[in-house]
């Protein structure tokens, strides 16, 4: 077996400089792994200079920024950050992730013990932003509500590991997703189709799957989601709309995804509908209309400066959620699907 001793952390980027700075800190200087087995390259996917970073780094002699000479987006990104990475163990890092301590230094030593595997990691968000996000009512929603990187309770243990807090899992999300580059060029790059960071790496792992390669998530290696410009409104809704579009083109590449709620729910009424999927969809098609969704956001908006209870509010954001994923949705259905 393979013994890795270094790893590429690739970074695929676009107009967060201040957060990607952050995230590159603390890989330079709060995680224990030495920089000779470890180099950072950075996708500069947006329009932003990142030449200050350079000035930073450059001189450690493991770090660089390259363009995007891929399509545009995420899996686009990560491709492009392969074809300079120089160690045969790499890890898809996201841009606004924080670590700490020993990360990298137990992604090494899984990857050691179980080779031509797929692994991720477990994702909470900073104590200084949960504490920051808890003053303002959509701060709160948000961490009541959004999703979390992993479902624990869907993942499976595996009796024959002799890691107590490593389960196998259907995929990685790709926030933190390690693996050796012989396994990347055998499942084959991220499907560029996807515009949007969203479910091009449960495509990734699900083609993955298909060549019985094994995807685990180590529920002790903890990382910080360092995300503080995703907990405003606006940005919000764009983030989920743009992350709906990218299960429609899941659905086209893998059409047995269309048994997923988010299919059913926002697909065009068909006559096996049921009643209730029916009414459903009818309640989307009205809350999307822009009239109304400007009035709803318009009343959530007076609702946040007047201070009315979270409970009311939440259901406002709610509909707002609804709403802008289902035209997002719709709107990939078509250009997709006719």
């Amino acid at each position: 077996m393979v013994k890795y001793k270094s790893i590429s952390i690739l970074i695929s980027t676009s107009n967060r400089a201040k957060i990607l700075e952050k995230t590159l800190h603390n890989i330079y200087n709060k995680q224990n792994l030495p920089p000779t087995n470890f180099e950072v390259i950075v996708t500069n996917d947006g329009d932003e200079d990142l030449e200050f970073l350079n000035n930073v780094y450059l001189n450690k002699g493991n770090f660089k920024i390259v363009k995007n000479h891929h399509k545009k987006g995420l899996a686009g990104g990560r491709n492009n950050g392969v074809e300079y990475a120089k160690n045969e163990l790499i890890i898809f890092f996201d841009d606004d992730i924080l670590v700490y301590d020993d990360f990298f230094i137990k992604i090494l030593n899984v990857h050691n013990k179980l080779d031509n595997i797929i692994l991720g990691a477990y994702r909470i968000y900073p104590p200084e932003l949960e504490e920051q996000a808890k003053k303002y009512a959509f701060g709160r929603y948000k961490l009541k509500h959004e999703y979390s990187a992993i479902d624990i309770e869907t993942l499976k243990k595996v009796e024959e590991l002799e890691f107590n807090n490593i389960f196998e899992a259907y995929s990685v999300a790709g926030f933190a997703m390690s693996m050796p580059k012989k396994v990347y060029e055998l499942v084959g790059p991220f499907n560029e189709t996807f515009e949007y960071a969203g479910c091009e790496d449960a495509e990734f792992c699900y083609r993955a799957k298909n060549l019985n390669i094994r995807c685990f998530v180590d529920i002790s290696n903890v990382c910080y989601h360092n995300e503080l410009d995703n907990f405003e409104l606006k940005r919000w809704l764009y983030r989920q709309a743009t992350g709906i579009q990218s299960a429609v083109v899941m659905c086209k590449l893998h059409p047995e995804g269309k048994q997923h709620p988010t299919w059913y729910l926002n697909a065009p009424i068909e006559r096996n509908d049921s009643f209730k999927v029916v009414i459903h969809k009818i309640f989307k098609i009205c809350i999307s209309f822009f009239p109304i969704f400007k009035i709803i956001y318009t009343i959530t908006k007076i609702g946040e400066f007047s201070r009315i209870p979270d409970f009311v509010l939440f259901r406002f954001y709610n509909l707002l959620w609804m709403a802008s994923t289902f035209k997002a949705f719709r709107k990939a259905y078509k250009k997709h699907f006719g």
